[in-house]
Protein backbone atom coordinates (compact mmCIF):
# COMPACT_ATOMS: atom_id res chain seq x y z
CA UNK A 1 0.00 0.00 0.00
CA UNK A 2 2.85 2.34 0.78
CA UNK A 3 4.47 1.60 -2.58
CA UNK A 4 1.23 2.25 -4.42
CA UNK A 5 0.79 5.47 -2.51
CA UNK A 6 4.30 6.58 -3.36
CA UNK A 7 3.76 5.70 -6.99
CA UNK A 8 0.53 7.65 -7.03
CA UNK A 9 2.26 10.53 -5.35
CA UNK A 10 5.08 10.29 -7.84
CA UNK A 11 2.70 10.41 -10.76
CA UNK A 12 0.93 13.32 -9.18
CA UNK A 13 4.22 15.14 -8.69
CA UNK A 14 5.27 14.58 -12.29
CA UNK A 15 1.96 15.89 -13.59
CA UNK A 16 2.15 19.02 -11.47
CA UNK A 17 5.74 19.68 -12.46
CA UNK A 18 4.88 19.26 -16.13
CA UNK A 19 1.98 21.71 -15.85
CA UNK A 20 4.21 24.23 -14.07
CA UNK A 21 6.76 24.05 -16.85
CA UNK A 22 4.16 24.40 -19.62
CA UNK A 23 2.66 27.60 -18.23
CA UNK A 24 5.82 29.28 -16.93
CA UNK A 25 6.38 32.85 -18.10
CA UNK A 26 8.76 33.16 -21.02
CA UNK A 27 11.89 35.31 -20.65
CA UNK A 28 11.56 39.01 -21.49
CA UNK A 29 12.44 39.80 -25.09
CA UNK A 30 15.34 42.25 -25.32
CA UNK A 31 15.19 43.68 -28.82
CA UNK A 32 18.91 44.44 -28.83
CA UNK A 33 19.44 40.65 -28.79
CA UNK A 34 16.31 39.04 -30.22
CA UNK A 35 13.63 39.78 -32.83
CA UNK A 36 10.24 40.69 -31.39
CA UNK A 37 8.70 40.00 -34.80
CA UNK A 38 9.98 36.42 -34.64
CA UNK A 39 8.85 35.97 -31.04
CA UNK A 40 5.34 37.09 -32.07
CA UNK A 41 5.34 34.80 -35.09
CA UNK A 42 6.32 31.84 -32.87
CA UNK A 43 3.82 32.61 -30.08
CA UNK A 44 0.97 30.28 -29.20
CA UNK A 45 -2.64 31.12 -28.45
CA UNK A 46 -3.04 33.18 -25.26
CA UNK A 47 0.69 33.75 -24.85
CA UNK A 48 2.09 36.86 -23.13
CA UNK A 49 5.26 38.56 -24.33
CA UNK A 50 7.06 41.27 -22.37
CA UNK A 51 9.67 43.21 -24.34
CA UNK A 52 12.08 46.08 -24.00
CA UNK A 53 14.28 48.17 -26.25
CA UNK A 54 13.78 49.46 -29.78
CA UNK A 55 12.15 46.65 -31.76
CA UNK A 56 12.07 46.59 -35.54
CA UNK A 57 8.79 46.20 -37.41
CA UNK A 58 6.90 45.10 -39.33
CA UNK A 59 5.25 42.84 -36.74
CA UNK A 60 2.25 40.75 -37.77
CA UNK A 61 -0.08 39.26 -35.15
CA UNK A 62 -2.16 36.29 -36.29
CA UNK A 63 -2.52 34.52 -32.94
CA UNK A 64 -5.65 34.88 -30.80
CA UNK A 65 -5.21 36.07 -27.24
CA UNK A 66 -1.66 37.34 -27.70
CA UNK A 67 -0.54 39.99 -25.19
CA UNK A 68 2.35 42.39 -25.85
CA UNK A 69 3.56 44.48 -22.91
CA UNK A 70 6.41 46.97 -22.88
CA UNK A 71 8.90 47.17 -20.03
CA UNK A 72 11.05 50.28 -19.54
CA UNK A 73 11.92 51.92 -22.86
CA UNK A 74 9.83 49.76 -25.20
CA UNK A 75 9.39 50.89 -28.81
CA UNK A 76 8.20 49.31 -32.04
CA UNK A 77 9.73 51.18 -34.99
CA UNK A 78 8.08 50.48 -38.34
CA UNK A 79 10.95 51.71 -40.48
CA UNK A 80 8.47 53.04 -43.05
CA UNK A 81 6.36 49.85 -43.21
CA UNK A 82 3.24 49.07 -41.19
CA UNK A 83 4.70 48.84 -37.71
CA UNK A 84 2.15 46.39 -36.23
CA UNK A 85 -0.62 44.58 -38.10
CA UNK A 86 -3.27 42.51 -36.34
CA UNK A 87 -4.54 40.25 -39.10
CA UNK A 88 -7.84 38.69 -38.08
CA UNK A 89 -6.69 37.75 -34.57
CA UNK A 90 -9.09 38.18 -31.62
CA UNK A 91 -8.57 39.31 -28.01
CA UNK A 92 -5.14 40.75 -28.72
CA UNK A 93 -3.82 43.26 -26.19
CA UNK A 94 -1.05 45.88 -26.35
CA UNK A 95 0.12 47.72 -23.25
CA UNK A 96 2.68 50.36 -22.27
CA UNK A 97 4.86 50.92 -25.33
CA UNK A 98 5.48 53.30 -28.24
CA UNK A 99 4.78 52.73 -31.92
CA UNK A 100 6.54 55.04 -34.37
CA UNK A 101 7.86 55.60 -37.90
CA UNK A 102 5.51 53.19 -39.62
CA UNK A 103 3.52 53.61 -42.77
CA UNK A 104 0.62 52.90 -40.42
CA UNK A 105 1.36 52.64 -36.73
CA UNK A 106 -1.16 49.96 -35.68
CA UNK A 107 -3.37 48.37 -38.31
CA UNK A 108 -6.29 46.01 -37.58
CA UNK A 109 -7.75 44.12 -40.54
CA UNK A 110 -10.11 41.27 -41.38
CA UNK A 111 -12.19 41.27 -38.20
CA UNK A 112 -9.32 41.73 -35.78
CA UNK A 113 -10.00 42.75 -32.17
CA UNK A 114 -7.37 44.60 -30.14
CA UNK A 115 -7.22 46.16 -26.67
CA UNK A 116 -4.82 49.12 -26.38
CA UNK A 117 -3.79 50.48 -22.97
CA UNK A 118 -1.13 53.10 -22.33
CA UNK A 119 0.10 53.02 -25.93
CA UNK A 120 1.75 56.06 -27.56
CA UNK A 121 1.56 56.13 -31.35
CA UNK A 122 3.49 58.91 -33.09
CA UNK A 123 5.11 60.08 -36.31
CA UNK A 124 3.64 57.52 -38.68
CA UNK A 125 3.27 58.22 -42.40
CA UNK A 126 -0.45 57.58 -42.95
CA UNK A 127 -2.57 56.58 -39.94
CA UNK A 128 -1.61 56.34 -36.32
CA UNK A 129 -4.18 53.62 -35.61
CA UNK A 130 -6.45 52.24 -38.34
CA UNK A 131 -9.18 49.63 -37.90
CA UNK A 132 -10.49 48.28 -41.20
CA UNK A 133 -12.70 45.53 -42.68
CA UNK A 134 -14.86 44.80 -39.65
CA UNK A 135 -12.16 45.15 -37.01
CA UNK A 136 -12.68 46.55 -33.52
CA UNK A 137 -10.72 48.02 -30.65
CA UNK A 138 -10.92 49.31 -27.09
CA UNK A 139 -8.59 52.24 -26.45
CA UNK A 140 -7.65 53.55 -23.00
CA UNK A 141 -4.78 55.85 -22.10
CA UNK A 142 -3.84 56.13 -25.78
CA UNK A 143 -2.07 59.10 -27.39
CA UNK A 144 -1.68 59.64 -31.14
CA UNK A 145 0.43 62.46 -32.58
CA UNK A 146 2.06 63.51 -35.81
CA UNK A 147 0.30 61.19 -38.27
CA UNK A 148 0.64 62.02 -41.96
CA UNK A 149 -3.12 61.62 -42.52
CA UNK A 150 -5.44 60.65 -39.62
CA UNK A 151 -4.72 59.91 -35.98
CA UNK A 152 -7.45 57.31 -35.35
CA UNK A 153 -9.05 55.96 -38.53
CA UNK A 154 -12.15 53.71 -38.58
CA UNK A 155 -13.46 52.43 -41.88
CA UNK A 156 -15.35 49.64 -43.69
CA UNK A 157 -17.65 48.59 -40.88
CA UNK A 158 -15.16 48.75 -38.02
CA UNK A 159 -15.71 50.02 -34.48
CA UNK A 160 -13.85 51.50 -31.54
CA UNK A 161 -14.66 52.26 -27.91
CA UNK A 162 -12.65 55.02 -26.27
CA UNK A 163 -12.47 55.01 -22.49
CA UNK A 164 -10.25 56.78 -19.98
CA UNK A 165 -7.80 59.38 -21.28
CA UNK A 166 -7.33 59.70 -25.03
CA UNK A 167 -5.45 62.32 -27.07
CA UNK A 168 -5.10 62.79 -30.81
CA UNK A 169 -3.09 65.90 -31.63
CA UNK A 170 -1.03 67.41 -34.42
CA UNK A 171 -2.19 65.06 -37.18
CA UNK A 172 -2.14 66.38 -40.73
CA UNK A 173 -5.82 65.74 -41.56
CA UNK A 174 -8.27 64.34 -38.93
CA UNK A 175 -7.60 63.63 -35.29
CA UNK A 176 -10.38 61.00 -35.42
CA UNK A 177 -12.07 59.81 -38.61
CA UNK A 178 -15.03 57.40 -38.37
CA UNK A 179 -16.18 56.63 -41.90
CA UNK A 180 -18.97 54.08 -42.32
CA UNK A 181 -18.11 52.73 -38.88
CA UNK A 182 -19.06 52.99 -35.20
CA UNK A 183 -17.45 55.01 -32.40
CA UNK A 184 -18.39 54.96 -28.70
CA UNK A 185 -17.10 57.19 -25.90
CA UNK A 186 -17.55 55.66 -22.42
CA UNK A 187 -16.30 57.39 -19.23
CA UNK A 188 -13.76 59.05 -21.51
CA UNK A 189 -11.68 62.22 -21.29
CA UNK A 190 -10.85 63.05 -24.91
CA UNK A 191 -8.64 65.81 -26.31
CA UNK A 192 -8.44 66.34 -30.07
CA UNK A 193 -6.44 69.44 -30.95
CA UNK A 194 -4.04 70.97 -33.44
CA UNK A 195 -5.22 68.86 -36.39
CA UNK A 196 -6.51 70.14 -39.73
CA UNK A 197 -9.94 68.96 -38.54
CA UNK A 198 -10.66 67.48 -35.12
CA UNK A 199 -13.29 64.70 -35.30
CA UNK A 200 -15.20 63.59 -38.40
CA UNK A 201 -18.20 61.23 -38.19
CA UNK A 202 -18.99 60.53 -41.85
CA UNK A 203 -20.77 58.46 -44.49
CA UNK A 204 -23.51 56.77 -42.44
CA UNK A 205 -21.22 56.27 -39.46
CA UNK A 206 -22.59 56.49 -35.94
CA UNK A 207 -21.10 57.85 -32.73
CA UNK A 208 -22.40 57.65 -29.18
CA UNK A 209 -21.40 59.44 -25.99
CA UNK A 210 -22.41 56.93 -23.38
CA UNK A 211 -22.57 58.83 -20.08
CA UNK A 212 -22.21 62.15 -18.24
CA UNK A 213 -18.68 61.19 -17.16
CA UNK A 214 -17.47 61.69 -20.74
CA UNK A 215 -15.93 64.97 -21.90
CA UNK A 216 -14.75 65.63 -25.45
CA UNK A 217 -12.49 68.65 -26.01
CA UNK A 218 -12.00 69.68 -29.64
CA UNK A 219 -9.72 72.70 -29.58
CA UNK A 220 -7.54 74.81 -31.87
CA UNK A 221 -8.03 72.76 -35.01
CA UNK A 222 -7.38 74.53 -38.31
CA UNK A 223 -10.90 74.01 -39.70
CA UNK A 224 -13.73 72.46 -37.64
CA UNK A 225 -13.61 70.88 -34.20
CA UNK A 226 -16.33 68.24 -34.71
CA UNK A 227 -18.29 67.50 -37.87
CA UNK A 228 -21.12 65.00 -38.47
CA UNK A 229 -21.55 64.65 -42.21
CA UNK A 230 -22.98 62.64 -45.13
CA UNK A 231 -25.80 60.80 -43.41
CA UNK A 232 -23.87 60.08 -40.23
CA UNK A 233 -25.45 60.46 -36.79
CA UNK A 234 -24.10 61.26 -33.33
CA UNK A 235 -25.93 61.02 -30.00
CA UNK A 236 -24.76 62.40 -26.66
CA UNK A 237 -26.44 60.88 -23.62
CA UNK A 238 -25.38 63.26 -20.88
CA UNK A 239 -21.84 64.00 -22.05
CA UNK A 240 -19.99 67.29 -22.49
CA UNK A 241 -18.56 68.57 -25.79
CA UNK A 242 -16.26 71.60 -25.55
CA UNK A 243 -15.30 73.19 -28.87
CA UNK A 244 -13.03 76.22 -28.72
CA UNK A 245 -10.48 78.00 -30.85
CA UNK A 246 -11.35 76.17 -34.08
CA UNK A 247 -10.78 78.47 -37.03
CA UNK A 248 -13.86 77.68 -39.15
CA UNK A 249 -16.58 76.05 -37.00
CA UNK A 250 -16.70 74.68 -33.50
CA UNK A 251 -19.26 72.00 -34.49
CA UNK A 252 -20.91 71.42 -37.86
CA UNK A 253 -23.68 69.06 -38.96
CA UNK A 254 -23.66 68.77 -42.76
CA UNK A 255 -25.15 66.90 -45.72
CA UNK A 256 -28.07 65.11 -44.03
CA UNK A 257 -26.13 64.50 -40.85
CA UNK A 258 -27.73 64.34 -37.41
CA UNK A 259 -26.74 65.33 -33.88
CA UNK A 260 -28.82 64.68 -30.74
CA UNK A 261 -28.15 66.11 -27.27
CA UNK A 262 -30.08 64.20 -24.60
CA UNK A 263 -30.03 63.58 -20.83
CA UNK A 264 -28.55 66.91 -19.81
CA UNK A 265 -25.79 66.96 -22.43
CA UNK A 266 -23.75 70.15 -22.76
CA UNK A 267 -22.39 71.65 -25.97
CA UNK A 268 -20.06 74.57 -25.17
CA UNK A 269 -18.80 76.68 -28.08
CA UNK A 270 -16.38 79.59 -27.70
CA UNK A 271 -13.67 81.36 -29.66
CA UNK A 272 -14.41 79.57 -32.94
CA UNK A 273 -15.14 81.09 -36.35
CA UNK A 274 -18.83 80.14 -36.15
CA UNK A 275 -19.92 78.29 -33.04
CA UNK A 276 -22.45 75.79 -34.42
CA UNK A 277 -23.47 75.29 -38.08
CA UNK A 278 -26.33 73.00 -39.16
CA UNK A 279 -26.74 72.91 -42.94
CA UNK A 280 -27.60 70.96 -46.10
CA UNK A 281 -30.80 69.21 -44.91
CA UNK A 282 -29.31 68.15 -41.58
CA UNK A 283 -31.14 67.73 -38.28
CA UNK A 284 -30.19 68.61 -34.72
CA UNK A 285 -32.39 67.83 -31.71
CA UNK A 286 -31.81 69.03 -28.14
CA UNK A 287 -34.00 67.56 -25.41
CA UNK A 288 -34.19 65.94 -21.99
CA UNK A 289 -37.12 64.13 -20.39
CA UNK A 290 -35.90 63.42 -16.84
CA UNK A 291 -38.45 60.69 -16.12
CA UNK A 292 -37.03 58.73 -19.07
CA UNK A 293 -33.34 59.72 -18.99
CA UNK A 294 -32.92 59.74 -15.22
CA UNK A 295 -30.94 62.97 -15.57
CA UNK A 296 -32.08 66.25 -14.10
CA UNK A 297 -31.27 69.61 -15.66
CA UNK A 298 -31.25 70.90 -19.20
CA UNK A 299 -29.55 69.74 -22.36
CA UNK A 300 -27.83 72.96 -23.38
CA UNK A 301 -26.11 74.73 -26.26
CA UNK A 302 -23.95 77.51 -24.86
CA UNK A 303 -22.36 79.57 -27.65
CA UNK A 304 -20.39 82.69 -26.81
CA UNK A 305 -17.46 84.85 -27.89
CA UNK A 306 -17.22 83.32 -31.35
CA UNK A 307 -15.72 85.38 -34.16
CA UNK A 308 -18.85 85.23 -36.35
CA UNK A 309 -22.26 83.75 -35.49
CA UNK A 310 -23.05 81.77 -32.39
CA UNK A 311 -25.44 79.41 -34.23
CA UNK A 312 -26.32 79.14 -37.94
CA UNK A 313 -29.09 76.88 -39.30
CA UNK A 314 -29.50 76.96 -43.07
CA UNK A 315 -30.28 75.23 -46.40
CA UNK A 316 -33.34 73.26 -45.32
CA UNK A 317 -31.94 72.09 -41.98
CA UNK A 318 -33.84 71.76 -38.71
CA UNK A 319 -32.92 72.64 -35.12
CA UNK A 320 -35.49 71.51 -32.53
CA UNK A 321 -35.49 72.10 -28.78
CA UNK A 322 -38.06 70.38 -26.57
CA UNK A 323 -38.77 69.73 -22.90
CA UNK A 324 -35.72 70.42 -20.69
CA UNK A 325 -33.54 72.05 -23.34
CA UNK A 326 -32.08 75.51 -23.79
CA UNK A 327 -29.81 77.75 -25.85
CA UNK A 328 -27.67 80.58 -24.55
CA UNK A 329 -25.99 82.53 -27.35
CA UNK A 330 -24.29 85.75 -26.33
CA UNK A 331 -21.28 88.01 -26.92
CA UNK A 332 -20.61 86.68 -30.41
CA UNK A 333 -19.02 89.07 -32.90
CA UNK A 334 -21.74 88.29 -35.45
CA UNK A 335 -25.33 87.17 -34.85
CA UNK A 336 -26.50 85.08 -31.90
CA UNK A 337 -28.70 82.78 -34.04
CA UNK A 338 -29.24 82.85 -37.82
CA UNK A 339 -31.97 80.84 -39.60
CA UNK A 340 -31.67 81.09 -43.39
CA UNK A 341 -32.75 79.50 -46.68
CA UNK A 342 -35.64 77.29 -45.61
CA UNK A 343 -34.36 76.42 -42.14
CA UNK A 344 -36.80 75.24 -39.45
CA UNK A 345 -36.37 76.27 -35.80
CA UNK A 346 -38.22 75.32 -32.62
CA UNK A 347 -37.05 77.25 -29.57
CA UNK A 348 -37.76 76.81 -25.87
CA UNK A 349 -35.89 78.28 -22.88
CA UNK A 350 -33.67 80.28 -25.23
CA UNK A 351 -31.67 83.44 -24.50
CA UNK A 352 -30.21 85.49 -27.37
CA UNK A 353 -28.68 88.70 -26.07
CA UNK A 354 -25.58 90.85 -26.23
CA UNK A 355 -24.33 89.85 -29.68
CA UNK A 356 -22.48 92.44 -31.75
CA UNK A 357 -24.69 92.21 -34.86
CA UNK A 358 -28.28 91.07 -34.27
CA UNK A 359 -29.22 88.61 -31.56
CA UNK A 360 -31.60 86.82 -33.96
CA UNK A 361 -31.81 86.94 -37.76
CA UNK A 362 -34.46 85.07 -39.83
CA UNK A 363 -34.22 85.21 -43.65
CA UNK A 364 -35.25 83.65 -46.97
CA UNK A 365 -38.11 81.33 -46.22
CA UNK A 366 -37.10 80.11 -42.79
CA UNK A 367 -39.74 78.91 -40.31
CA UNK A 368 -39.80 79.19 -36.53
CA UNK A 369 -41.90 78.03 -33.60
CA UNK A 370 -40.87 80.24 -30.68
CA UNK A 371 -42.18 79.14 -27.30
CA UNK A 372 -39.90 80.60 -24.65
CA UNK A 373 -37.41 83.28 -25.67
CA UNK A 374 -35.38 86.08 -24.09
CA UNK A 375 -34.37 88.31 -26.99
CA UNK A 376 -32.50 91.52 -27.62
CA UNK A 377 -32.36 92.75 -31.23
CA UNK A 378 -33.71 90.85 -34.23
CA UNK A 379 -34.56 91.08 -37.90
CA UNK A 380 -36.66 89.00 -40.28
CA UNK A 381 -37.91 89.47 -43.82
CA UNK A 382 -41.31 89.02 -45.44
CA UNK A 383 -40.59 85.42 -46.52
CA UNK A 384 -40.31 84.21 -42.92
CA UNK A 385 -43.15 82.50 -41.00
CA UNK A 386 -43.01 82.66 -37.21
CA UNK A 387 -45.46 81.60 -34.57
CA UNK A 388 -45.14 82.32 -30.88
CA UNK A 389 -44.58 85.45 -28.86
CA UNK A 390 -42.27 88.38 -29.27
CA UNK A 391 -41.39 88.30 -32.99
CA UNK A 392 -43.23 90.07 -35.79
CA UNK A 393 -42.12 89.77 -39.41
CA UNK A 394 -41.07 91.62 -41.45
CA UNK A 395 -38.94 93.54 -39.00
Amino acid sequence: MVLLYLRALGVSFILVAGASTAFADKPQVDCSKKSLAQAVADAGTGESIVFTGICAGPIVVKTDGLSLTGAGNAVVDGGGKDAITVAGAHQVSFKDFEVRHGKDGILGINGAHVNLTGVSVHDNGLFGISLQTGSSGILSGVTITGSGVHGLDLETGSSATITGNFQSTGNRVFGINANGSSLTFATANVTVSGNALGIQIATAANAFINDPATTINVTNNQATGLTVVSGAHMVSFGGVINASGNMVNGVSVNSKGGLDLDAGSQLNLSGNGDGLVVQESSVMTVFNIPQFSGANGFSTINSHNNLRSGIRVQTGSILTLSNNAKIISTLNAGTGLVADNGAGITLVNTSLTGNLDKDLRFTFGSRADVQTLTLGTYSCDATVLVRGSGINCPH
